[in-house]
């Protein structure tokens, strides 16, 4: 056999190998850029599928090299985040490789303990228990519990349990916004979570929005944020954000005027406003002149110096906002935030609709038509409904798909007991959490990135998966389990899903698709297009509402909450890493530093000082939380950051199953909130009790990497005043003249070199895991992270210049600044570390003899050093970068600005006969930024965009006074 022919031979019997068990062949895998006839040993294939790390739906490239998948990124084509991800996009990779999946079949003995079963074994139990409910007349109680599901496999659900007859299906999700969607029907009468348009918005005030967090799309609304209210013109910001909020969160953090509104108050605020617009003439001149007399006397009690009493907020703070916000083109108010999401939440977000609709911005930056499918998660009190079912014996057996009730519901609804009471618990999970491991027979799933499948965030997103490796384990897909349990139920129900398994289900409805979107095309080229793109989309044409009768019902009330009246109201917001905690089971995601606490694998309950010290307590100190459904146990981070009257506990933690990384830290404040839904939208009141603080006398070790939270006149994180960025007197570009003792490094070639806009960067931390991913870089835990042994290139830095009303917090992505004049080069005995001719500060790695003098002599404080050797508990090695190598211990390391990009970008423009392009390398970092706040490029090319924005008047160079001649700049943060 000739040796070309042999290589092809390889490459084709890798691929097949790569998909054997996905049940279809490999044609049927397109990848995004390179087609599979192609796919070589050491050439990396990217798919294209989508991230279900939360609702938000996120277009995904997932990278391949030899059947493992070792990297994603965001799709450019994909119009929710347009290439970009956030954190826990990022980690999506460790859900795959997660050592404590659920690998086969289980069924749980009667002492408790599971025991594995074949999955024939498994669906017999399954379908003798289901056919003997539909033999004795009780299908309908069969009760099924899915998360949030669209397209395909929602539909498919939906047809399996009418051929069942099952009682009742419930779509949970626990951030469900059910006040956001009645609040819509009553101010509009259409029930639905409307679609934002940020980027265009020139003046946005959230009330308690965490849109650059968690809140509906984060990834999507950051990058809108950064294109439009933070961008930059002329030296001059564009736009104004104002957040109103108890608590100073990342999204408040990156605010120009924070308000630290009383909780639940948001509400009269909004309506203030309102008042403010209608009675000094300034709404919307579209407004028919009879809603405008019906609005003007329904906000009539709500002066500003009324509601100032309500809010804590000044009247003439009240005026300034209302005139501020009517003057914008355009403004927009947003709101429903899950930490104030109180008993009144519907009645605030009616207050923001509003606000919204007077100034005439209801069909500009709040548009109907192209709605969130958030908008169909079933309501908390159907799942209150469901638990009274339980308790009565009404149901008989409950299905769980991928969900975690136990975890994410107040334990004073009683579902956990409730559960006890059902005959058969089956869950159809990938890890063994709270709730799986409470049921009897458990099947495993594949997670989405083995699996086929479809996803709509919004109405005409057409996401596509499809699964970019073979199973790892004896799991199944979720349609094909169904469709199995229905064949083996008899022919009245088979025939009613004659599907041979879910790709075939998929397929027939995209052909549905194909001949709405594209009938004259042929369905394969679609199909394979849709493959490659990641999805289809569909322009939806907005919809024009009109004010509801209804809203003029509402009644506008305080937030009732439980609990002892003189104890501090509780905040329980989502975890930018861990989101509604499942997210705890990835090791980057606990080992990354919370944005704002930067505290990492723990659990806290943040308090302000005024109170700390009526208390007596300090940072660390463990206090008991009690409301009247539970008590908690957390030590105490001290912030400014919060009203005094509030203590605010992130959600995530606290898992009592869930694998080794989440099992046993920290606690859930979930058990302390009141089970009780909303009056009106029949939704989970998150904002709902008072809790009394005790001190138990006990210190827990809180482990931040803050090691300061001020710059102490230092120049780390800069800042330039509005319409100063444009002064070269005030601001000279990086790079001025300065005497040197050195010989300058020549670099004929490339100078490759980074610049890092401060005025974008939000702090999200979604770099830090790109840079983990890519560089297989170690997770260490906790204890070593106390002692300073954190192995991260990339760290944010976060300053508090200003805790206030106008919070001055700035971020700073510190990375190896690659200087021409590097400290650590010259004093390494061995030359491990050197300069290159393209301006790299580069390491060999096997000359290192772990000395640490380069870590000592960097004013950076980038260099890391392997303490340890790396571990990566099976199967966790598998998402190792084979372009990347793995480091021992003793071995020094850091940033290498991505070499091993640097080197293919080169070896494909070599390979197309044409020199490099700006644009062709893209670090990790740089790549995910959603707010594409790090630029990266060749300084010697003075047409490529990094060295036209190192020219700017904002530029400057981190400890320039040192003269290291860094290749990082940094642009001065806007602010005003």
């Amino acid at each position: 056999m000739r040796r070309r022919d042999f290589l092809k031979a390889l490459g084709v019997t890798t691929a097949a190998a790569t998909l054997d068990g996905c049940r279809r062949s490999v044609h049927k895998l397109i990848p995004y850029v390179i087609p599979p006839e192609d796919v070589v040993p050491g050439v990396a294939a990217w798919y294209a599928t989508v991230c279900r790390e939360c609702p938000a739906g996120c277009g995904l490239l997932v990278k391949t090299r030899e059947g493992r998948a070792v990297k994603v990124e965001g799709n450019p084509a994909h119009p929710v985040n347009r290439g970009r991800l956030c954190v826990r996009g990022q980690a999506a990779l460790q859900g795959l490789y997660d050592p404590d999946r659920i690998r086969q079949p289980l069924q749980k003995r009667p002492s408790g303990e599971f025991r594995p079963v074949s999955w024939e074994e498994a669906e017999r139990l399954l379908v003798e228990r289901l056919a003997d409910l539909r033999h004795r007349g009780r299908a309908d109680r069969i009760v099924l519990v899915t998360p949030l599901l669209t397209g395909s496999l929602d539909r498919l659900v939906q047809d399996w349990t009418e051929a069942l007859g099952v009682g009742r299906r419930i779509v949970y999700e626990p951030f469900a916004y059910e006040a956001l969607r009645t609040a819509s029907r009553v101010a509009f009468g259409r029930d639905a979570i409307p679609d934002y348009r940020i980027e265009t918005a020139r003046v946005l005030i959230s009330f308690g929005a965490d849109f650059l967090e968690t809140w509906l799309s984060n990834v999507r609304f950051a990058r809108a944020f950064a294109e439009g209210i933070r961008a930059v013109r002329d030296g001059t910001r564009v736009g104004r954000f104002i957040h109103i909020e108890p608590r100073l969160s990342l999204t408040a953090a990156n605010a120009d005027e924070w308000i630290p509104v009383r909780p639940g108050a948001e509400a009269f605020l909004a309506l203030a406003m309102i008042h403010v617009i209608l009675t000094e003439g300034r709404a919307s001149p579209s407004l028919p002149a009879d809603e405008v007399r019906r609005l003007t006397e329904f906000v009539r009690p709500y002066d500003p110096e009324t509601v100032a009493a309500q809010t804590d907020v000044p009247p003439e703070q009240i005026r300034r906002l209302a005139r501020l916000f009517a003057e914008a083109d355009p403004g927009l108010a947003i709101g429903g935030g899950v930490a104030g999401t109180g008993s009144n939440a519907t009645a605030t977000l009616v207050a923001v609709h509003l606000l919204n609709y007077v100034a005439g911005f209801v069909g500009r930056t709040v548009v109907f038509g192209p709605d969130f499918s958030l908008g169909r998660v079933s309501r908390f009190s159907e799942v209150c409904e469901l638990v009274a079912a339980m308790e009565a014996g009404q149901v008989e057996a409950l299905l769980f798909l991928d969900v975690n009730p136990v975890f994410t519901l107040p334990r004073g609804l009683g579902f956990e007991s409730a559960l006890a009471k059902v005959p058969l618990v089956v869950a159809l999970a990938s890890f063994m959490d709270e709730t799986t491991a409470r049921a009897h027979l458990v099947l495993p799933i594949h997670t989405p990135l083995e699996s086929w499948g479809d996803y709509e965030p919004q109405v005409g997103v057409h996401g596509l998966l499809q699964p970019v490796l073979r199973p790892l384990f004896r799991t199944r897909a979720p349609g094909d389990i169904l469709l199995a349990v229905a064949r083996s139920m008899g022919e009245d129900v088979a025939s009613k899903l004659p599907w041979s398994d879910f790709y075939t289900y998929l397929r027939t409805r995209w052909q549905e698709l194909h001949r709405r979107l594209a009938p004259d095309r042929d369905f394969e080229a679609f199909w394979q297009d849709a493959l490659r793109q990641g999805g289809v989309w569909e322009a939806v044409a907005p919809e024009s509402v009109r004010l509801a009768p209804e809203v003029f019902q509402m009644k506008f009330e305080p937030p009732t909450l439980e609990g002892p009246s003189e104890g501090p109201a509780l905040l329980v917001y989502p975890s930018v890493h861990h989101f509604d905690g499942r997210g705890a089971d990835r090791p980057w995601l606990q080992e990354i530093p919370d944005p704002v606490t930067k505290v990492v694998w723990d659990a806290w309950v943040e308090v302000h000082p005024e109170t700390a010290r009526r208390l007596g307590v300090a940072m660390g100190d463990v206090v008991e939380l009690a409301s009247p459904y539970g008590k908690i146990e957390l030590p105490v981070y001290v912030y400014e950051g919060l009203r005094p009257d509030v203590v605010a506990v992130p959600i995530g933690q606290g898992h009592t199953h869930y694998g080794r990384y989440a099992r046993a830290r920290g606690a859930n404040p979930i058990e302390l909130l009141s089970p009780r839904p909303e009056a009106v939208a029949g939704g989970r009141v998150w904002l709902s009790v008072r809790v009394r603080l005790t001190k138990t006398g006990r210190r827990h070790l809180l482990v931040s990497t803050a090691a300061r939270d001020r710059q102490l006149g230092r120049g780390i994180a800069q800042a330039v005043a509005v319409g100063e960025g444009r002064s070269p007197e005030r601001h000279p570009p990086a790079g001025t003249s300065v005497p040197d003792m050195y010989p300058k490094h020549e670099h004929p070639g490339h100078r490759w070199g980074m610049v890092i806009d401060l005025n974008a960067c939000i702090g999200c931390n979604a770099c830090v895991a790109a840079c983990y991913a890519e560089n297989n870089i170690p997770v260490v835990g906790k204890m070593e992270v106390a002692l300073r042994r954190e192995m991260a290139w990339i760290r944010v830095e976060r300053y508090f210049e200003a805790v206030g009303e106008r919070p001055d917090v700035r971020f700073v992505p510190m990375l190896c600044q690659h200087c021409d004049n590097a400290p650590c080069e010259s004093v390494c005995p061995v030359y491990a570390t050197y300069h290159n001719p393209e301006g790299l500060n580069a390491m060999v790695y096997n000359r290192c003899v772990g000395t640490r003098y380069c870590a000592n002599n960097c004013p950076y404080k980038v260099r890391r050093f392997n303490w340890l050797d790396p571990v990566w508990p099976e199967p966790l090695h598998l998402q190792l970068n084979p372009d990347v190598t793995v480091r021992s211990k003793g071995v020094m390391e850091k940033c290498t600005f991505c070499v091993q990009r640097i080197q293919a970008a080169k070896d494909q423009a070599k390979d197309e006969g044409r020199p490099l392009r700006d644009g062709d390398v893209v670090p990790a970092c740089a790549q995910t930024c959603p707010t594409d706040a790090i630029i990266f490029g060749d300084l010697n090319d003075p047409e490529s965009r990094v060295a036209r924005l190192a020219r700017d008047p904002r530029g400057y160079h981190v400890l320039a006074e040192l003269n290291t001649r860094p290749a990082v700049t940094y642009l001065k943060k806007v602010g005003r």
